[in-house]
């Protein structure tokens, strides 16, 4: 029997039965798999979170207190596990491979990942041919050698930004953003501008006008795919959801 632990999305509500991933995990073989459920962090960025509270934690912080938690539920349980993550919940899984192939967590038996809406994917990592971009945080590090599955929306760019995109600068400046910190995220603002620590973009390129001006109109879509659902409803009504649970029931098949 192999556990399956959630990492739900930025304000999903924690045990939701209608939260993102339920849509793959209802689909998974019970011959194999048991749903362990969501493990508990606080799924913020800032003020988007459940119940959007004003004194939300950051990103940076959601992710630091996920990775503790999900090491703790991993161990209490004596199966393997898989991990699957949706957006802010796939960038904690990623972040959680990582650690694992610097060698920490190593008592963590983990069977294999996957996550819907990466935020950091890697360039070319799909379950599906012809994936656009990478990850609007950047792409992963490396991870553990074990099957690892993404399922990732040419159209949401979220996971699938093109490399100059101006919204990479806004992600940036978005991870440790959280009015409950806004002296942390005021310091890791100045901190990028002093050190450059930016993910390239081709901000006021006056070389290449008519491509600069084709970013940001590629930008301008991108942040109306968002809010029209490319980063939510598409994911089930595209079947993405459907392929990513064939994925893993096939997993050591």
């Amino acid at each position: 029997m192999i556990d399956v632990i959630t990492c739900r999305g930025t304000g999903e509500p924690q045990g939701s039965p209608n939260n993102m991933l339920t849509q793959v995990t209802r689909q998974l073989d019970p011959r194999r798999y048991r749903v362990l459920g969501d493990v508990v962090y606080p799924a913020s960025v800032g003020v988007a979170n459940e119940g959007f509270r004003i004194n939300g934690p950051s990103e940076a912080d959601s992710i630091r207190i996920g990775i503790a938690n999900l090491a703790t539920m991993i161990r209490s349980t004596p199966n393997m596990v898989v991990l699957l993550g949706y957006s802010l919940g796939a960038e904690l899984v990623t972040k959680f491979s990582e650690a694992q192939a610097r060698g920490l967590y190593s008592d963590c038996e983990i069977a294999a990942t996957a996550c819907v809406a990466n935020p950091q994917r890697r360039a070319g990592d799909s379950i599906d041919p012809v994936p656009a971009g990478f990850g609007i945080n950047g792409e992963r590090g490396v991870f553990p050698d074990r099957p690892h599955f993404e399922a990732a929306n040419p159209r949401d760019a979220i996971t699938s930004c093109a490399p100059g995109s101006p919204l990479r600068a806004l992600a940036d400046v978005m991870s440790a953003f959280g009015l409950a910190m806004i002296g942390a995220w005021s310091k890791d603002l100045l901190n990028r501008m002093l050190q450059r620590r930016w993910q390239p973009a081709g901000w006021g390129d006056i070389m290449h006008p008519v491509k600069t001006w084709e970013m940001y109109q590629q930008a301008a879509d991108d942040v109306r795919g968002y809010l029209t659902g490319q980063h939510t409803t598409a994911y089930s009504q595209g079947g993405y959801l459907d392929r990513l649970a064939v994925a893993l029931n096939n997993v050591g098949g």
